[in-house]
């Protein structure tokens, strides 16, 4: 049974591992490419003065890798020792710590809304850095400002759609719509997105619908795309090892019914 993965195979082997083990054929089809932002010039600078910054926010494990990557560039890490780390859920904590680090304590569900709540209830004396991908939702950095704290924020990575050729489009394409692939799975907003640009006319043939967080889900949602499984109804902190055992579950359950 085909799995249309729709993230970067670099990014998704994982959960591409688990797929498989559940007897899973995993086509990957990305619909967003992460690359580096036009200029390092304004994180070059933010760098420089890391000394000013006493917390350091993270909402994806892509901030933590183009982040880090740079700063090692102009300082060793022991000029982070004293800083303190938030991050948006699991995967993110567990990328940070890979560069000896430990993270502030979680937020009770693993989205931005409730990392950044936490962090405004808690009020502390501090001068945030938020390095984020160019797409992240704003509202909250205005939200932190109107609460009186001091952040602030630099691009460190960009999503853009990622060139794709026509035969590849015309194959994705022809599988789903003669129902070969029975699932699709996103696990970002701008990857639904991309999807709906790229295939603007594609007509679904009974695929299950795959996300991780709502603000995916409430993506789906905005171009008439019903999701039928959301591993957020059953954890506040879905993983990528959840998304597959529930999928696995509604495969099991197809096989039934033929």
């Amino acid at each position: 049974m085909k799995v249309l993965i729709t993230r970067a195979k670099s990014q998704a082997t994982e959960f591409a591992q688990y797929l498989e083990s559940y007897g899973f054929t995993c086509v990957f089809f990305p619909t967003i490419e992460i690359v580096e932002p036009d200029s390092w010039e304004e994180v070059d600078e933010k760098i420089k003065q890391i000394d000013k910054y006493t917390d350091i926010i993270f909402t994806s494990t892509n901030a933590v890798k183009f982040f880090f990557d740079r700063f090692t560039k102009f300082h060793t890490l022991e000029k982070l020792r004293g800083k303190r780390f938030h991050a948006v859920g699991t995967k993110t904590k567990e990328e940070i710590e890979k560069y000896g680090f430990n993270v502030e304590i979680l937020p009770e569900k693993s989205d931005k809304e409730s990392l950044f709540l936490k962090i405004i209830s808690e009020k502390k004396e501090a001068k945030f850095l938020f390095p984020r991908g160019n797409l992240t939702d704003e509202n909250f950095i205005k939200i932190f400002k109107e609460k009186g704290l001091a952040i602030d924020d630099v691009i460190v990575y960009k999503t853009i759609k990622p060139e794709i050729s026509e035969v590849e489009k015309e194959n994705i394409e022809r599988m789903i719509e003669n129902g070969e692939i029975k699932f699709i799975t996103f696990f970002s907003p701008s990857s639904v997105r991309n999807f709906f640009e790229i295939f603007n006319n594609i007509k679904f043939n009974g695929q299950k619908i795959a996300v991780i967080g709502q603000t995916t889900l409430k993506e789906c949602e905005k171009f008439g795309l019903n999701v039928d499984i959301n591993p957020m109804k059953f954890s506040p902190k879905p993983n990528a090892k959840l998304l597959a055992e529930l999928m696995n579950e509604e495969k099991t359950k197809l096989l039934a019914q033929n």
